[in-house]
């Protein structure tokens, strides 16, 4: 089984990650890939991309914030990916409000 068989036979989710210039696969893996979705129109993959960058965010939104850099992607252009970051971003400061100390019951009166 080649390459190209074995990529054929993943989701479109997976195929993404593979593609996108941040995953640790080989060139020509990224290549395939990015054919593959290229050839094939029945998923919305920009759909697909952007659900799979907010999952990517969500679970590493402080090394993103601190890296101070806007990730770059095949499938998502600069200002979308903006976007993305600050809806994670706000996410996030809400679930940390969330578990914040409710100092009032530590009164002394």
């Amino acid at each position: 089984m080649n390459l190209r068989e074995k990529l054929l036979k993943y989701k479109s989710k997976d195929l993404i990650e593979v593609a996108e210039p941040h995953s640790d696969y080989t060139h020509e893996a990224k290549t395939i890939a990015i054919d593959i979705i290229k050839e094939n129109n029945a998923f919305n993959f920009k759909k697909e991309a952007q659900l799979f960058w907010v999952e990517k965010i969500k679970k590493d939104i402080k090394s993103v914030l601190n890296s101070k850099e806007i990730p770059k992607s095949h499938f998502i252009n600069e200002s979308e990916m903006r976007l993305i970051i600050k809806a994670c971003f706000e996410n996030w400061k809400e679930e940390q409000e969330l578990f914040g100390i409710d100092t009032t019951k530590y009164w002394v009166v």
